[in-house]
């Protein structure tokens, strides 16, 4: 059910240099039982199962990936000071993705065997949980104007950049606003893609335990972006364009203070992840 490309770069984005990175990961096991518990309400065989797993694939992530983070952004921290291209935020995009992929693919037996060792009771309650996170996903887009919405897409992508280069200028922000009459909104449509996704797991999950069961759920996640919709994907692709441009533009257009404190956070990134393998 993982997001198209540009929403999943986007989400990293958003979301990493909000808060501690340290704490943040210290704490990612507390999250994945959150968000397991949005859907089912685990019994104690199935959270012994999961926190065990959990911990597991936290350990192999902590000693095999964040070395590869720390490289990353301590590489990229020295890169930036020459401005930033599309190509530059490309390449970022496909390698945060491809290690997306990596984590997904390892986390899969445990989703599986937790999937199979769901009751009747716990499978009964899922769509209409499920539905439930879709409607949340897409509300802020469902009933709000394009105008409106163009414009917190200009007030979130500002604050984003403000959290690596310190405040922007006028005329950086105005160019960012400039820009936000190209945004599309995507919300509602990947909700969509999210509910007819989950359709066929649905419909899976009465035969869970049966022995293809492993199999059949790998090829519907293997499957995921045919289930985007050619309208979705033209817009996803329209989105991720408009960010990439707006961003390679002011990230390269910056202030002599500005690019140094944008590579300054690169390089705390790098030393964050370094610290956090460390303690593996």
């Amino acid at each position: 059910m993982r997001p198209a490309r540009w929403l999943l770069f986007s989400m990293m984005v958003f979301v990493l240099p909000a808060c501690s990175m340290k704490l943040m990961y210290n704490n990612l096991d507390r999250f994945i039982r959150w968000q397991v518990s949005d859907y089912v309400d685990l019994n104690a065989e199935q959270k012994k199962y999961l926190n065990q797993q959990v911990t597991e694939i936290l350990y192999w992530h902590r000693k095999n990936h964040l070395p590869l983070y720390s490289d990353y952004f301590m590489t990229l921290s020295q890169q930036v000071t020459d401005g930033v291209s599309e190509q530059n935020i490309h390449a970022m995009m496909d390698q945060f993705f491809a290690w997306g992929e990596e984590i997904e693919y390892r986390a899969l037996p445990m989703t599986t065997q937790m999937l199979a060792s769901l009751t009747d009771e716990q499978v009964a309650v899922l769509p209409e949980r499920l539905a439930a996170s879709n409607d949340e996903w897409a509300e802020e887009e469902m009933e709000g104007e394009l105008e409106d919405l163009q414009t917190q897409w200009a007030e979130d992508f500002t604050d984003v950049l403000e959290r690596f280069t310190g405040r922007l200028q006028p005329e950086q922000k105005q160019y960012i606003v400039r820009r936000a009459a190209a945004y599309q909104p995507e919300r509602v449509m990947w909700a969509e893609y999210r509910a007819r996704w989950q359709k066929d797991l649905l419909a899976l999950l009465p035969h869970r335990q049966q022995s293809r069961f492993a199999d059949d759920f790998r090829q519907l996640v293997e499957a995921r972006e045919s289930y985007y919709g050619p309208e979705f994907t033209r817009i996803n692709k329209a989105n991720e364009k408009l960010g990439v441009e707006t961003a390679s533009h002011v990230l390269s257009n910056l202030s002599e203070r500005q690019s140094q404190r944008f590579s300054d956070t690169l390089k705390s990134w790098g030393e964050d992840f370094a610290e956090l393998a460390a303690q593996g």
